[in-house]
């Protein structure tokens, strides 16, 4: 998935439009389709602001993988479950989306760390 995709992802899971989501960060409504469509590079303040506005981590939105260690992801699925009989494209979105999940408990635990 692309950083263009991803934002994408993001902003339709907060029932955003893309008008809605320029409002938030300040650029034009046409900025941001040609972020979702990888045509513009985003500047770095701008992609703070869209990781702390969707609660992500810039590194989420540009793709780079959580450091899991040495444990598989598969190791992390329960009851049995096996990525192994999914095509590739759908394994690597279960995969995507267990890495947003993580970052996206990273960023409580630093705002819990935040408030003590």
């Amino acid at each position: 998935m692309t950083k263009g995709q991803r934002i994408a992802e993001l902003r339709k899971r907060k029932n955003e439009s893309q008008s809605e989501l320029a409002k938030v960060v300040h650029v034009s409504a046409s900025t941001i389709g040609m972020w979702e469509t990888d045509q513009r590079a985003i500047k770095d303040n701008d992609l703070s602001t869209l990781a702390d506005h969707f609660g992500v981590t810039t590194d989420y939105i540009l793709g780079r993988k959580i450091d899991l260690g040495d444990t598989p992801v598969a190791a992390h699925l329960r009851n049995g479950l096996s990525l192994d009989d999914l095509p590739e494209d759908r394994r690597q979105a279960v995969i995507d989306y267990m890495e947003y999940q993580k970052s996206l408990y990273k960023k409580e635990q630093e705002r819990k760390g935040k408030k003590d």
